[in-house]
């Protein structure tokens, strides 16, 4: 596996999928005039997005490492479903970071709303709740095995623990250029250490096969 400087400096930014900052710049400004009286969220076709999403009330809620393993599934499974490209993403505590460019039929939007709801309805499964909420991906989770998993941990007082929730809405940022896909590319896979988490943290994309890897060079 290459070393995280390593992907650094083979860092290929594609030819398309970022256009001119100028170009960016352009889209962003149209968009904002087209949409200054409208909580609207601005989306441009071949953008690339950095996202961030927080835990309801900023709760540790992925100190539980179950939940973070449940995480990355439904993150795996998004991404097969929605049709995006991933470059990098990083789970904490508390938040997530992900780069992405979404495709032509699924928007950021759509996109993070199926990621939340199906990780939220899992981990509370898991957890023992009845919730109907997201779509049903039990059978390509294999939910069951982490709830034995959680209650070989937990007992029987798995309940004890309140239900997740996700914080409402997410923050993003367009990409507007290869020098800020570069800045926020380090800022995800190094985001951990920011919070003091292990230097080897396995829930960062470069632990992880399922990434795009147009980026990295051969």
């Amino acid at each position: 596996m290459q070393s995280k400087l390593q992907c650094w400096r083979s860092l290929k930014f594609p030819v398309i999928g970022i256009r001119s900052n100028a170009y960016f710049i352009s889209r962003i400004y149209a968009a904002m005039t087209l949409y200054r009286n409208s909580q609207k969220r601005i989306y441009l076709d071949e953008a690339i997005y950095f996202v961030t999403f927080n835990t309801r009330g900023g709760l540790p809620n992925f100190k539980e490492e179950i939940f973070c393993q449940l995480f990355v599934d439904n993150l795996k499974i998004c991404k097969q479903l929605k049709q995006f490209e991933l470059y990098a993403f990083n789970l904490l505590y508390n938040h997530a970071h992900l780069l992405l460019k979404p495709g032509r039929k699924y928007n950021v939007s759509k996109i993070i709303q199926n990621l939340k709801m199906n990780t939220s309805r899992n981990i509370n499964k898991v957890m023992g709740y009845e919730t109907h909420e997201g779509a049903n991906t039990y059978s390509r989770l294999h939910v069951g095995k982490y709830r034995k998993l959680f209650i070989k941990k937990y007992r029987r007082n798995t309940q004890l623990i309140p239900q997740f929730r996700w914080q409402k809405s997410f923050h993003d940022h367009v990409i507007r250029n290869e020098t800020d896909f570069i800045n926020h590319y380090r800022y995800t896979i190094d985001n951990h250490l920011k919070h003091d988490l292990p230097e080897n943290w396995k829930f960062v994309s470069i632990n992880h096969s399922f990434i795009d890897k147009s980026f990295y060079g051969s």
